[in-house]
């Protein structure tokens, strides 16, 4: 059911059960395994959310400076909001059922007021609801401070299984008064979203992912096949390489299934996710989600001040992603070394793979997770340490395990990096918060698609489509190709899809003009003192 707007309606069949289910059901047999599937989800949602309501979570700091960075505060005033904020998380929610509330129309401008932690309000799909005592317990992290006092609509329908709908329900509080003309880009977006549910373009092929998985495997065997058979240095080398080219496949492969593009049931997505994410990469699947979640709600976004909101650009003092970031760095060391980022920046990216694990590792240390989701990070991390060093030592002699290993980091740090910054980076950066479907195609870089590009990236080189439909499995993302392409030139909006050497290129030059104004910057400071 397809509205004027070209979204679902709500209170539609196909929001209360799982719309990307009903788009794939030809027959009744699929029928009743949706139903089951979705009954099953929304019972582990709803264990999980009673987990979170009865012990402290975790409130992180990027959710504090989110929700603050809509106004300038004095100290007290933060920290009063810190104080209710802290409660608001230990008590128990008590929610209210629909019955209990009178529907009241509300002006987007009176929704545009609430934006704190403990008073915040969203839209969706012109209904108001209020969040006030559920954000801080947010299953997928502080991405739902994004949306505060604003329309999260479509980022609402890109994430959430149709179940959620249903749960959605017990925090409306009315209406929105003086309803806006939907604009053009978004009904074509809904309708084409809604086109390819019905075409079951979000129905994974199991075979594809048994291939997946079992390439991955053989990759991995043989790395430790070249050691097993040879001690030499050469061969610790291609081992290490052969690892770390595992370590990157693996890491794709985690992200389809942390996407819930792999099974219909949202729980099964997430246990192969702690398996592969967790145990085979070493990184906090948790730490993931909350940064991952945040950067596709906000890609490339910054706060009035020009903080970033997207951790993957909040990357000073080593590298300013733009000339309004380079602009809030005032300390005159800083300014000499981004003079010369775009010369260091390659290098930069053997170690992106360390500093995952550091901040994976630092996440289960201190953040505050319900005991059993922290015996679950902590655990299956330390596994992975086990068996990797493991590996290491009892194949290999001397200081060569060491070797081993540190090469492996090194070189998946790279494979990985390489990948990701040919997303987004030296595309638009903006500090003004933009409807869904317009953020996502100008703050994104299409990689042209062939067979080593499509497997090497892990379909990521189609990442405008992907931002666009998240939990599409990625052998559909070339079959949506050409009408996202169309979408993009009806609205004017510029298409970017070029070779990987093209888009190294556009990297680097980015990063040049901004080390140029740096070397500007620096001068002028100094002419100051």
């Amino acid at each position: 059911m397809v509205s004027s707007g070209g979204g679902l309606q709500q209170g539609s069949l196909e929001e209360n059960i799982d719309v990307e289910h009903l788009a794939s059901m030809p027959l009744l047999g699929d029928f009743v395994n949706v139903i089951i599937g979705s009954v099953r989800s929304w019972s582990f949602s709803g264990v999980q959310g009673l987990k979170r309501l009865t012990s402290r979570k975790r409130v992180s700091d990027s959710f504090s400076v989110q929700c603050m960075s809509t106004e300038v505060q004095k100290n007290s005033n933060s920290q009063e909001a810190t104080v209710v904020l802290a409660e608001s998380v230990v008590k128990p929610v008590r929610r209210r059922s629909v019955k209990e509330r009178k529907s009241k129309s509300y002006l987007l401008t009176e929704v545009s007021a609430h934006t704190r932690p403990n008073d915040c309000w969203i839209v969706i799909k012109n209904k108001v609801y209020d969040v006030s005592d559920f954000a801080a317990q947010h299953p997928g992290g502080s991405v739902i401070t994004t949306y505060f006092g604003r329309d999260g609509t479509d980022a609402f329908s890109s994430f959430h299984a149709g179940t959620t709908w249903k749960i959605l329900q017990e925090f409306y509080i009315g209406d929105v008064d003086n309803v806006e003309p939907t604009p053009e880009l978004l009904k074509d977006y809904r309708d084409l979203r809604a086109l390819f549910l019905r075409e079951q373009l979000f129905r994974s092929s199991k075979l594809y992912y048994v291939f997946k998985t079992l390439t991955n495997i053989s990759i991995f065997s043989a790395s430790i096949a070249i050691i097993y058979c040879s001690k030499s240095y050469w061969a610790v080398l291609s081992s290490a390489c052969m690892m770390a080219l595992c370590f990157q496949q693996c890491g794709w492969l985690s992200h389809d299934f942390l996407h819930n593009q792999v099974f219909e049931t949202r729980w099964l997505n997430e246990v192969v996710g702690y398996l592969i994410g967790n145990s085979v990469l070493g990184f906090s699947t948790g730490w993931w989600k909350e940064k991952h979640n945040l950067h596709h709600a906000a890609p490339n976004e910054c706060d009035q001040l020009y903080q970033p909101i997207d951790e993957d650009i909040d990357t000073l003092p080593l590298i300013a992603w733009s000339k309004d970031i380079l602009a809030t760095v005032e300390n005159k060391t800083f300014l000499r070394v981004l003079q010369y980022q775009h010369l260091f920046f390659t290098a930069l990216l053997f170690f992106a793979r360390g500093s995952w694990l550091f901040w994976s590792w630092r996440y289960t240390s201190t953040a505050k997770l319900a005991p059993a989701v922290w015996l679950l990070e902590k655990g299956t991390i330390l596994f992975h340490y086990f068996w990797f060093i493991g590996v290491g030592w009892y194949l290999l002699p001397g200081w060569k395990p060491l070797v081993w290993m540190v090469v492996t980091e090194l070189m998946c740090g790279m494979l990985l990096g390489f990948v990701f910054v040919l997303s987004h980076n030296g595309m638009e950066v903006y500090n003004k918060s933009k409807e869904f479907v317009n953020a996502q195609i100008v703050t994104t870089r299409d990689i042209k698609a062939n067979l080593f590009n499509d497997w090497f990236t892990g379909g990521l080189n189609r990442q405008i489509e992907h931002h666009l439909f998240p939990t599409m499995p990625r052998h559909n993302l070339n079959k949506i190709a050409p009408q996202v392409e169309a979408l993009c030139i009806k609205h004017g909006l510029v298409y970017e899809d070029v070779t990987i050497a093209a888009g190294t290129c556009k990297v680097l030059k980015a990063l040049k003009e901004v080390a140029e104004a740096a070397e500007h910057q620096y001068a002028a400071a100094s002419q100051q003192t």
